[in-house]
């Protein structure tokens, strides 16, 4: 099964060493001011994340990607102006007067270009409605808008190689559909965007100990359930840049991180698979991913893509909303 944005981050490549050593029980001095306490995961609850803007880099043999996560709050109201309104369904509104937009950037292998916005509830972590623009070879627009029972799409590709050259806005091959799976959440549960994954396991603070989350999303034509659970503590070794108004700071070195296992299945089904499409960076099946302590910044995550195998990221470059804690003194 692949994710409603299709397979095209399956070629995303990786190299990433993290050192690992014996589990440790040791708690982490926060170098952040702490973020509001999160809700149970089993409510669903999310708080703040202390980013605006992470980037990761993947690299295998001559190959390479770069992925630029960002993150902010706009008025729910304006979504009107920015997504369609869907034919068929009941459409998905954020509870709030707030909604989140993630938007992910991903310069790809083989000269692809992949840009996708995803809107969400800032409470909830439902999916709203998002856009997705591919460049380069099988070039494609979408918009989607989430609906009760699934979601609708309206997409767009170049009808020639003449429209190869134009905008989006110009490509004449469009259709629109609806994607209504059979088996569906059970009433009451959220359905998320995989693209909006990194905010979401953030903002729920899976970096404490005995956290876990579930979280719904669409998946080709089927629900997929993923379960993210929280386990040991270990060192991963990290070479990134922090940035915030203000200041920055290169991190170099171990720290402490807390191991999150995500597993997933299609809804209705008795056993995880190794054959779903997580949709999230062409990963499938299964997801590791390593969590700074005391900040629930991900600083790794790996897991298996198809046509490559195992593979792993890593950040590069965090942008803060503030300074970290150990900068604010005088």
């Amino acid at each position: 099964m692949r994710s409603p944005h299709s397979r095209t981050t399956t070629r995303l490549l990786a190299g990433l060493a993290l050192l690992t050593v014996a589990d440790s029980r040791a708690w982490a001095q926060a170098v952040y001011p702490a973020p509001p306490p999160a809700k149970a995961a089993g409510e669903q609850g999310f708080g703040e994340v202390p980013w605006t803007e992470l980037a990761y880099s993947a690299r295998k043999f001559f190959l390479g990607a770069e992925t630029v996560i960002r993150a902010g709050r706009l008025p729910a109201k304006t979504l009107a102006e920015v997504l369609p309104t869907s034919p068929m369904g009941r459409q998905v509104l954020p509870l709030g007067t707030e909604a989140v937009e993630v938007s992910v950037t991903s310069d790809l292998p083989f000269g692809r270009d992949e840009a996708v916005k995803v809107f969400i509830d800032p409470a909830t972590g439902a999916a709203i409605g998002g856009e997705k623009t591919m460049l380069g070879r099988s070039a494609y627009h979408k918009y989607l808008r989430y609906t009760e029972g699934g979601l609708y799409t309206w997409r767009s590709s170049p009808a020639n190689e003449r429209e190869s050259a134009l905008p989006p806005q110009s490509w004449t091959r469009r259709k629109g559909y609806l994607v209504a799976p059979s088996v569906t959440p059970s009433q009451g549960v959220s359905v998320s965007d995989s693209y909006a994954l990194i905010y979401l396991v953030t903002a729920a603070r899976l970096d404490r100990r005995g956290s876990d989350l579930r979280l719904v999303m669409l998946a080709d034509d089927r629900y997929v359930e993923m379960n993210l659970a929280a386990g040991g503590l270990t060192y991963s070794r990290v070479s990134f840049e922090e940035t915030w108004p203000g200041g920055s700071r290169i991190r170099r070195g171990d720290v402490l991180v807390r191991t999150v296992r995500a597993t997933a299945r299609a809804l209705g089904a008795t056993e995880s698979s190794e054959d779903v499409e997580l949709g999230f960076l062409g990963m499938r099946g299964a997801l590791t991913m390593y969590l700074e302590v005391g900040t629930g910044l991900p600083v790794a995550f790996s897991g298996r893509v198809q046509h490559v195998g195992e593979l792993a990221v890593r950040l590069d470059r965090a942008l803060l909303k503030g300074a970290p804690a150990t900068d604010l003194a005088p």
